[in-house]
């Protein structure tokens, strides 16, 4: 048996195994602090090897020391960056290793959405288990949509909900996979060392009612933390929210769905109206950046409508839709070729690996929401033509023109509807 550090909570889950990520749903960073620190000192007491994963602004889990591992990323570089080199650290530690990360929730400040933290934790807990390593994470409850923590539950070995009501802490595992006791699954008063099920009615329905008021508060919580930002921007905009508010929120949803370049970015704030950036999300598909090409073209478009009087007139009415660029990475995770996709980035898998995923990506899936925007989108525009643009976040960039290296598709949309659609 692997031990928490917390005799009574080992007796609780009848102990951790090799293998288990446990993710800890917290209204704080202090009660994670509180659950890693007896983790930590049992294992080092067992000379294991730990192992601190730094990225979140909050404070430190763990103090420096040279009985510690400590890599420091950074969530800002992406996605793909981001989990590559988490996965990359995972790989060189091997077998065996146990390790903390920081919390999850904060991965939302630089990525902005629920969907690719889910996508992050999706691929990082499947490996973590697989070289047999016991891994403690946390998510800051009622902070993301049902979605992302069905997709936790599911892929994680335990998940516990860790609270305080009338000056009490509690415990209370959600899942623990593959084992089970008389009363594993009820809430447990924690005392020190001890944690005492509650097993009489009364306490326990005083304890669910104050779980479930606390969650009341936040009703939006089905709502990927994305959506949620843009609610906040048209919730400002009908309030008539102070200047520097209104351009805090254009600074922070320019940087999430424009771009990261510097240059482009203070184009983009000087050219866009916090209205106008509401539309353009209402036009996209999934989260994400719109791309380069897209950049570039709204931009122009938006210039030459403020210097030009006879603009509109001289120019065709733009209607376009945008798939961002979030959609990709999670098309990747949705059909399982992170692996392959990883492969293709190295020096000896560049060309053969290529070649694999290339074929393997034309007949993929698209998780079923993302599939229904596009049925949305063939609705919209009935029979008539599309073209389906290539916008790279590498296109129309300072420096980075890349004129005609991806390719646009005509369709023709004819057809009935089933026909136009084919999944």
């Amino acid at each position: 048996m692997i031990s928490t550090g917390i005799k009574g909570l080992d007796n609780v889950i009848t102990g951790l195994r090799a293998g288990d990520n446990v993710v800890w749903q917290i209204d704080n960073v202090d009660d994670y602090i509180d659950l890693v620190n007896p983790f930590v000192e049992q294992s080092l007491k067992e000379n294991k090897k730990v192992i601190y994963i730094r990225f979140a602004a909050h404070k430190e889990l763990l103090k420096p020391s040279k009985k510690i591992k400590r890599y420091e990323l950074n969530a800002g570089a992406g996605f793909e960056s981001f989990t590559a080199r988490v996965n990359n650290i995972i790989t060189e530690e091997g077998e065996g290793a146990y390790y903390v990360f920081d919390c999850l929730s904060e991965l939302l400040l630089a990525w902005a959405t629920d969907l690719m933290m889910g996508d992050f934790f999706m691929l990082t807990c499947p490996y973590l288990y697989e070289l047999k390593t016991v891994t403690y994470f946390s998510i800051l409850r009622n902070n993301h949509s049902f979605k992302s923590i069905a997709r936790i539950r599911e892929t994680t070995q335990l998940l516990l909900d860790v609270y305080h009501c009338e000056g009490s802490s509690y415990i209370h595992p959600l899942k623990v996979w593959n084992r089970y006791s008389p009363t594993m699954f009820l809430p447990h008063l924690r005392k020190n060392d001890l944690c005492i099920p509650i097993t009489d009615s009364v306490n326990a329905a005083k304890l669910f009612s104050h779980i479930r008021e606390k969650g009341v508060e936040n009703a939006k919580r089905n709502l990927d933390y994305w959506d949620r930002l843009f609610l906040q921007a048209e919730e400002l905009i009908k309030d008539n929210a102070p200047k520097l508010k209104i351009q805090e929120t254009l600074a922070k949803l320019c940087s999430i769905m424009i771009s990261k370049n510097k240059k482009i970015l203070a184009l983009a704030m000087r050219t866009f109206s916090l209205k106008e950036l509401i539309e353009i999300k209402s036009r996209l598909i999934g989260t994400g950046f719109i791309g380069g090409k897209t950049v570039g073209m709204l931009i122009a478009r938006k210039i030459l409508s403020q210097e030009l009087a006879e603009w509109k007139d001289l120019s065709e009415p733009h209607d376009s839709f945008y798939i961002g660029s979030d959609i990709f990475y999670s098309y990747i995770v949705h059909n399982r070729w992170w692996k392959l996709h990883m492969l293709q980035k190295t020096e000896e898998g560049y060309f053969n690996a290529a070649r694999s995923l290339k074929e393997k990506m034309l007949y993929g899936v698209f998780p079923e929401e993302i599939m229904e925007h596009f049925q949305q989108i063939i609705e919209y525009f009935g029979s008539s033509p599309i073209i389906i643009r290539s916008s790279s976040l590498l296109e129309d960039d300072f420096g980075n023109a890349f004129a005609g290296k991806y390719e646009s598709i005509f369709l023709a949309n004819q057809g009935s509807p089933e026909q136009r659609y084919i999944p």
